[in-house]
């Protein structure tokens, strides 16, 4: 049973008997809204409460006797109103697992709507019932409030070993007095809703901060949560071992009460035995390294045997059910079917197929439920969504019953196996719905599953048309998957498959079109491999089951390229003498394209072709070369053009690298020899003119700089009057005295 839907199996069962015709508050009509503080203390086995509570008169005259709740076997009860103490009968009924009453008189009475706010405290001793144990070392209790508009706060040591009811939340508010007592405070308040909504973290955070839309209403109970605080670890035991799940090992852990030791032993056993068991059933690896089971004496208050928190890989499990080995294996199902489903009748349904497929080999009894005997036939997705029917046998016997004959239509245990294997296949799916179900039925088995599903699971006025629909386009895909296989493709398009997965049919159609056309074009372009005995390679197959079509086409068109690149090479090849560099390139080329490195093999296969160029060019480049050698008479111009060049040497080692088979060096060589002797004049006319610059350039500086000097001699000469003109220059340097 997965912790957040626990509350939908049934209410807790309040201990109202008081408020009946002829106890002492039967007339009193009230509205309250409270806060209860329990400062818990497991070293003792005591708690001491203190109640703030805001009370409206909800009676049409006025009235001056209120009532609270109080913990069974309170003691010191006192209330006060403004620091006054006020007159309080105390009603305890019930023995320890009963709820005390304590009624309130007011000095004067309070006129309808009125409101008062009281204050009340009181201690509460060692004890022991079925659902109150307060003891040296441990406490073990469910907690009272005051009801709808309550908010329960318990603080807890941190040093003790603290366990909550489902719904209570670590609160946001940790007081600096709590804190600096070595205790933390949680906080309880409609816990069904927060139980129910778990994985909304939105409205957990706004839980934990005491909003007032989380206090306790729907429950009509004085009771709110429970909590488990022990400090004594003699009164706990642990079995802890390590079992091996696959391929990997997972720690197992039972938490429980020294008193209930053969109980635990058996449990532990169970739970060993059957964790690898259904490891194989479901065929994948659960998120946790640790599973850590918990005993719990109180979880039957929510109308459960067991509870199982898949999200932190935690099972709570109780004490005397009857069949209390099948529920530990139901609640480690969970771990398997739980957070990662989205409909009740999967995830219960799935649990209880696991423990009735275990129980032959583990050998434990299963619970007979008669869902059959109910005389209706109420579709499973209406389980908690609008049937009339509350009895859990009904649900639980026929969901598990359903994956039978779910198992028997798909093909047996195998089919069964492989469906199961497929739930972590893509996390992007999450939370799985019983759409995936069949769809999955259907993709490993083949089977039409449409009657099985509108017999058991959906409702057929609803989804009658929408099966119709899915079957149309499921058809239509057909003809494409067939064509595909038959080009050693599987799977379909991300982007039709897509469409499938989210029962979107509309664009199917021509989604099928198009990818018909590539698998035309992928066609053609296996007939171009076997022509250049090339294989397929796996690229496309890959592209075909992980991309859109057009990733599909993409991968299609890539690889044709690059067919038609080593093609070109290949026929260019066939005039290549023995010995030619060109050939190991295009041998490397076929290796690449074989291994699918595309890239490489594109790029080789041009290598190849420009290698078998290269040689031809570079005759030919070479013969030129050598008619320029012979006819060149640049004169003065030429030698300046060819001053620090030696094309004689290039063409020499040009020769060189022809004859040892590296055409493309040659080539460059005797290209760099050509040009060398073809632009010798220009270069040397070049050359000229930038030498002719760079000494006027220099002239100038110099004259600048000569200049420069003899001004400065002129201006700081003796005799020289105040605006006198010099008549001296460097030019008259002679003239000078």
């Amino acid at each position: 049973m997965n912790a957040w839907r626990v509350a939908l199996l049934g209410v807790l069962v309040a201990t109202l008997a008081l408020l009946e015709p002829g106890s002492p508050v039967a007339a009193v009509e009230q509205n309250v809204a409270s806060d209860s503080f329990y400062e818990v203390d497991p070293e003792s086995g005591t708690l001491s409460v203190s109640v703030e509570a805001t009370i409206q008169n909800a009676g049409g005259s006025p009235a001056s006797v209120f009532y609270l709740w109080a913990m069974p076997g309170a003691q010191n009860i006192l209330v006060q109103r403004d620091g006054q103490n006020l007159p309080a009968e105390v009603f305890a009924e019930g023995g320890p697992d009963g709820v005390t009453l304590v009624t309130v008189s007011l000095p004067s009475a309070l006129r309808p709507n009125g409101t008062t706010s009281l204050v009340m405290t009181y201690g509460v001793p060692a004890q022991s019932g079925e659902w109150v144990r307060l003891e040296r070392g441990v406490i073990e209790t469910r907690f009272v409030g005051q009801g709808p508009g309550s908010f329960v706060y318990l603080d807890v040591p941190t040093s003790a070993e603290n366990y909550f009811d489902p719904g209570c939340l670590k609160a946001a508010d940790q007081p600096k007095d709590v804190t600096g007592a070595g205790r933390e405070r949680w906080i309880c308040g409609e816990t069904t809703l927060i139980a129910i909504n778990a994985e909304d973290q939105a409205l957990l955070k706004r839980c934990a901060a005491a909003d007032d839309r989380c206090r306790q209403r729907a429950l009509v109970s004085p009771f709110n949560g429970y909590v488990q605080s022990i400090s004594d670890p003699s009164t706990q035991g642990v079995h802890q071992g390590q079992v091996m799940m696959g391929d990997r090992p997972v720690n197992l852990v039972l938490h429980y009460f020294i008193r209930d030791g053969a109980w635990a032993e058996e449990q532990f056993a169970t739970a060993t035995a059957a964790a690898p068991l259904l490891r194989d059933l479901f065929g994948f690896d659960i998120e946790h390294s640790t599973l850590t089971m918990r005993q719990s004496r109180h979880i039957l208050l929510l109308g459960a045997g067991g509870l199982a928190f898949t999200t932190q890989g935690e099972v709570l499990l109780t004490i005397g059910t009857g069949y209390d080995r099948e529920i530990t294996v139901h609640e480690l199902a969970h771990q398997w079917a739980g957070h990662n489903i989205a409909e009740p009748w999967m995830w219960e349904g799935l649990a209880e197929y696991a423990t009735r497929v275990l129980a032959p080999q583990l050998g434990y009894p299963t619970v007979n439920r008669p869902w059959q005997s109910f005389g209706v036939n109420d579709p499973l997705v209406l389980w908690h969504n609008g049937s009339s029917v509350t009895n859990p046998d009904y649900w639980y016997g026929k969901s598990g019953a359903f994956f039978f004959a779910f198992e028997q239509a798909i093909g047996g245990r195998e089919n069964m196996r492989a469906v199961l294997a497929m739930m972590d296949d893509n996390p992007e799916r999450l939370p799985l719905d019983g759409r995936w179900l069949i769809d999955a039925g259907e993709r490993v088995s083949g089977a039409n599953l449409d009657s099985l599903f509108l017999g058991w699971v959906f409702n057929p006025s609803s989804a009658s048309g929408a099966l119709q629909e899915r079957r149309a386009a499921h058809d239509t895909v057909k003809g494409l998957t067939s064509r595909a296989a038959t080009l050693g493709l599987s799977g379909l398009p991300s982007d039709i498959q897509a469409n499938l997965d989210a029962w979107t049919f509309g664009a199917i159609t021509g989604q099928v079109e198009r990818a018909g056309t590539v698998l035309d074009s992928y066609e053609s372009m296996l007939a171009l491999a076997a022509s250049l005995e090339l294989p397929a390679t796996g690229a496309v197959q890959q592209a075909w089951s992980t991309k859109p079509i057009t990733g599909a086409a993409s991968a299609v068109e890539y690889q044709r390229q690059v067919l038609l690149a080593i093609q070109d090479a290949k026929e260019r090849m066939a005039q290549e003498p023995e010995g030619s560099p060109a050939l190991p390139k295009f041998a490397a080329a076929v290796e690449a394209y074989t291994a699918g490195n595309f890239d490489e093999a594109q790029t080789l296969a041009g290598a190849a072709l420009a290698a078998a160029e290269d040689k031809i060019t570079a005759v030919r480049v070479l013969e030129k070369a050598r008619l320029a050698q012979v006819n060149y008479h640049g004169g003065m111009l030429g030698r300046i053009g060819l001053l620090f060049m030696d094309p004689a040497g290039d063409l020499d080692r040009a020769d060189a690298k022809l004859q040892a088979g590296e055409p493309t060096e040659a080539l460059n060589l005797a290209n760099s020899a050509l040009d060398a002797w073809e632009g010798a004049s220009t270069r040397g006319i070049k050359r000229l003119t930038i030498a002719s610059g760079v000494l006027f350039f220099v002239f100038l500086v110099l004259w600048w700089v000569l200049q420069r000097a003899d001004n400065q001699r002129r201006s700081t000469g003796p005799g020289h009057a105040l605006g006198e003109k010099p008549t001296a220059s460097w030019r008259d340097w002679g003239n000078i005295p």
